[in-house]
């Protein structure tokens, strides 16, 4: 289970990769597997009954993580984007709103599981 809650986290990075592509569908293909590599992350945090305190503390580390590496490495490839087609493209608009609200669900939903878990681990070890 902490292998799929990391392969969630890195769905992330993969959904950061199409705005550097030019073609749709190479882009598409990208966001379906960053999306599908999120959503096995989701599951990952929803079924682990009994979470070692080793996925304990990287739920604890992952919205910090988002925050401090997804999010300005995103900016980073809205400005690379942006020199690429002389301007902003629409669809690097478009694309990075949906990607920063994947960030902003994933850090929620991220962030009550963690709460959750805690809890279950102080009831297991007391």
């Amino acid at each position: 289970m902490f292998a799929l809650i990391i392969i969630g986290s890195l769905g992330l990075a993969t959904l950061a990769l199409p705005i550097l592509e030019t073609s749709f569908s190479d882009s598409l293909a990208f966001f379906t597997l960053g999306g599908l590599e999120v959503l096995i992350g989701y599951i990952a945090m929803c079924l682990m009954r009994n979470p070692s305190s080793n996925a304990l503390s990287f739920m604890k580390f992952m919205p910090y993580l988002v925050l401090l590496i997804h999010f300005p490495a995103s900016l980073l490839l809205l400005w690379i984007s942006s020199v690429r087609h002389d301007g902003i493209p629409t669809f690097a608009l478009d694309y990075f709103f949906v990607y920063w609200m994947f960030l902003l669900v994933y850090v929620v939903i991220n962030t009550s599981m963690y709460r959750v878990h805690q809890c279950r681990f102080a009831k297991v070890h007391d």
